[in-house]
């Protein structure tokens, strides 16, 4: 097999293309909203509009800061990379798929006739933390892909989203028992940063 090349031009557009495909999942997101006003028949006010369809509304709101956390996540990891190879390149695959996958997700939600959707969207979202909590650990362990400076260092030393997976498994995990508590155990993500810092102690401790 020919040796897997990896160039400076092969590196921009990796992130090029991320953005890109991140840029239309957000697109995509409004697209349901945008057939909203072509439906409506009788006269109404702007108000009952936004009250008749608020849970589609809710759903687009949760999504798009959803996503938008997940790429600003990404802008920053990459920021300490300067280099990629075949695993980091594959990891991308599997994150962008999540994103992808995301608007479909929230269209599920937003069916209430459609059990468990919440435990469908939350699992997408736990494989798009885990993929990025993956290409973290695979920049740490690969010193060689990572720019060469103080705030590279600092950036290994805090690292984190290992708190997040734990408790998007636990918030699954109540998905799939209680289907009708909807996104409400994303709520546990509120909890990440402590347990962040008690996984951070417990690591030097070590």
């Amino acid at each position: 097999m020919a040796e897997y090349r990896q160039t400076e031009e092969g590196f921009r557009r990796l992130i090029a293309f991320s953005d890109a495909v991140v840029a239309i999942a957000l697109t995509l997101l409004v697209l349901p909203l945008a057939e909203i006003p072509g439906e409506i028949r009788d006269s109404t006010s702007i108000g009952a509009v936004l009250r008749d369809h608020q849970p589609a509304l809710v759903s687009f709101a949760v999504s798009f800061v959803v996503i938008w956390v997940l790429w600003r996540n990404h802008h920053r990891m990459m920021e300490n990379f300067r280099a990629y190879d075949r695993t980091l390149f594959e990891l991308h695959f599997l994150w962008l798929l999540t994103i992808v996958v995301l608007p479909f997700a929230t269209a599920l939600m937003d069916n209430i006739h459609i059990e468990r959707a919440n435990a469908v969207y939350i699992g997408v979202l736990a494989v798009s933390v885990l993929s990025l909590v993956a290409m973290t650990e695979w920049g740490a362990r690969h010193p060689a892909l990572l720019d060469d400076n103080a705030d590279t260092g600092v950036w290994i030393a805090q690292r984190t989203g290992l708190a997040s997976c734990v408790l998007l498994a636990v918030a699954l995990a109540i998905a799939i028992a209680f289907p009708k508590v909807g996104v409400w155990p994303l709520v546990l993500l509120f909890f990440s940063g402590p347990l962040e810092q008690l996984l951070r102690r417990l690591r030097r401790a070590r």
